[in-house]
């Protein structure tokens, strides 16, 4: 460790005399590991320019993911130190299709990893989920862009019918045909705009007038009625993860539409100088492959 910080600072420095100052070591120590390093890897690391040296190509890739690894240890190290603060309430504003789709499955995860943060999850009506003042951190779909609020957005949102396994075996299809929907039972969370667009765009469009439909107040209840094998509903990849991996859920037709959006976290600046939220959110962002993410979270004082 104490040989890559060597490094970095060099490299930072471009002079080993002034990462020697830094790092309160002399010349010769500096000078030392630089040597053992590049011994170790094999390469050179640094090249003489003029009075000075500068980082070879290989030693500039190098340094980029040294800085990096560094830097993710010491926010690492500050987060764990910071722990044994961040017990307490943690409140969590969220549309109930998001509650029960996702963060129902998969919450657990972060209760166990940080047993110390008391999880408070609010239902609430997707559109009012960044103007809720007292939570700490809002998911919602949505396109981005909240004043006054730090946000990340978690991932796309693409739609495709998925149903239970059982209900599509009964159906007896021989290949999957999206025309065979109208005899089926189509499970809308709005006025039934998205189902008319997916058929008209894969062809179908005469499908919606001769099929039946049954119309939720929320994407999570049309979803849990697809577990049940009532019908077919359109949803995301993001939502229905997990039951299509456990086989409660398949997707059968191969054609997707954008659903105009994605799904965002949002945070109160203020909420961000906790440790309980960010967290969360380093756990949250993870969970969605958006790690860079994190480090566009304002810094700690």
């Amino acid at each position: 460790m104490q040989t890559l910080r060597t490094f970095e600072a060099t490299a930072r420095h471009g002079s080993m005399a002034r990462a020697a100052t830094e790092l309160n070591l002399t010349d010769s120590a500096v000078s030392h590991q630089l040597r053992r390093l590049e011994g170790d890897l094999g390469y050179d690391l640094f090249e003489k320019a003029g009075r000075g040296i500068r980082l070879t190509d290989a030693g500039q890739l190098f340094y980029k993911t040294v800085a990096k690894a560094l830097q993710d240890i010491l926010s690492t190290a500050v987060m764990l130190s910071e722990q044994p603060l961040a017990g307490g309430r943690l409140d969590i504003a969220c549309p109930p299709m998001f509650a029960s789709a996702w963060l129902a499955k998969n919450v657990a995860d972060f209760s166990e990893r940080h047993p110390t943060v008391e999880c408070h999850i609010r239902l609430i009506e997707n559109h009012l989920v960044p103007e809720t003042a007292d939570v700490d951190l809002g998911i919602m779909f949505g396109q981005g862009g909240w004043p006054n609020r730090w946000s990340a957005r978690l991932a796309d949102v693409d739609i495709t019918p998925v149903c239970s396994p059982v209900l599509f075996q009964r159906l007896e299809y021989a290949t999957p045909d999206a025309g065979a929907l109208k005899n089926c039972l189509l499970l809308h969370r709005d006025d039934g705009a998205e189902w008319r667009r997916w058929l008209s765009e894969c062809g179908h469009g005469d499908v919606f007038d001769r099929a039946r439909h049954l119309y939720c107040s929320d994407l999570g209840i049309a979803i849990d009625l697809a577990l049940n094998g009532v019908g077919f509903a359109l949803a995301s990849e993001t939502l229905t993860r997990n039951d299509i991996r456990q086989g409660r859920l398949i997707r059968p037709f191969g054609f997707s539409i954008d659903a105009f959006g994605g799904w965002y976290v949002v945070a109160h600046l203020h909420s961000l100088e906790r440790a309980g939220p960010r967290l969360f959110l380093h756990w949250l962002l993870a969970a969605f492959g958006q790690d860079d993410m994190i480090d566009t979270l304002p810094a700690l004082d």
